[in-house]
């Protein structure tokens, strides 16, 4: 079913992101910047519109800052932030992420889906953020290791839903040219 936030997207030039957090990044986020600005800008060159973003530090942050500079040339660019819990702020905060990021992530959405429950109840909540988004999309990027984690399992649902998809190793982002950066791609 769809959400009525999302009734008038087109699902199949939409695209959402996965990633991790800024703990399990590379030090330098201008790298992380520089590698999704290069792979959304391949998106849109392909005729992605519409933006589900899950409003997380690190990967997420870095996507919204990326679709903010793109609308420069994308005027027509729509950014959905998909908030996993009606007390996300509260969880962010406690995990001791960058507030200022959360403000900005937020002031540059053109539309803002706030998913019910809470954090406390476990991380489900992360998990149906995760499979809103690929249920509500046709393409996915991800920015993840190897090993098994939020995105890692965002990435599977993704793929058993038939999404494009595109998975930028993690710990490759700081490579010299963004091809290199390429872990994995189907049609992306």
């Amino acid at each position: 079913m769809t959400h009525p936030l999302l009734n008038d997207i087109d699902r199949s030039r939409t695209l959402c992101f996965t990633g991790h957090r800024p703990e399990k990044l590379p030090r330098d986020p201008r790298a992380l910047y520089q590698c999704l600005h290069y792979h959304i800008g391949q998106a849109l060159a392909q005729g992605y519109r519409c933006f589900l973003d899950g409003l997380a530090d690190g990967v997420d942050y870095a996507a919204v800052m990326s679709l903010t500079a793109w609308r420069r040339d994308y005027p027509d660019l729509t950014v959905i932030g998909v908030q996993p819990c009606e007390d996300y702020e509260e969880f962010y905060l406690s995990r001791g992420y960058d507030a200022g990021h959360l403000s900005r992530m937020r002031a540059n959405l053109d539309r803002h889906i706030i998913l019910p429950g809470s954090y406390r109840k476990g991380s489900t909540v992360f998990l149906a953020r995760n499979r809103f988004m690929a249920d509500h999309s046709s393409a996915i990027i991800a920015v993840c290791g190897a090993g098994r984690s939020g995105s890692d399992q965002a990435l599977r649902y993704a793929r058993k839903r038939a999404l494009l998809y595109l998975r930028i190793d993690s710990h490759t982002v700081d490579a010299e040219t963004p091809e290199d950066w390429v872990a994995e791609r189907c049609g992306l």
